[in-house]
């Protein structure tokens, strides 16, 4: 794991330990300490407005639904369940890998990519 990716990671239990954070807010830390990031709760309304407006098909790539996440695209998987710096999705959006996504609009902010790469470090649950 690289060590931008631990120290993103990091953030939100840090957040919990020291009193910050907590709730449904993203503004506010993210999903409450004790809880897994949800898949269906905090990454598909992300993706739905940040995302679909080329992924509901660009590369090969949706992302509308779990399963199509999971399916990847044109260049393989962007999952890898358990290893946020495996995962091309993360590389793309914190721009390791080349384009940085969203292509045509700004980077997301670091909560925004905290919150995917936790949700694959948490094994990419269906949830």
């Amino acid at each position: 794991m690289t060590r931008r990716s631990l120290a993103a990671l990091s953030l939100p239990f840090l957040l919990i330990a020291c009193g910050g954070g907590g709730g449904d807010d993203p503004d506010n830390g993210g999903p409450p300490g004790n809880t897994t990031v949800s898949f269906q709760t905090d990454l598909l309304p992300l993706f739905q407005s940040e995302c679909n407006r080329c992924h509901g098909g660009a590369g090969g790539l949706q992302l509308d639904t779990y399963e199509d996440v999971m399916a990847g695209g044109d260049s393989g998987p962007v999952v890898v369940a358990g290893d946020p710096d495996a995962s091309l999705i993360v590389q793309r959006l914190d721009g390791s890998t080349p384009p940085q996504m969203p292509l045509d609009g700004p980077a997301l902010s670091d909560n925004e990519i905290n919150l995917v790469a936790q949700w694959i470090q948490e094994g990419a649950q269906k949830n």
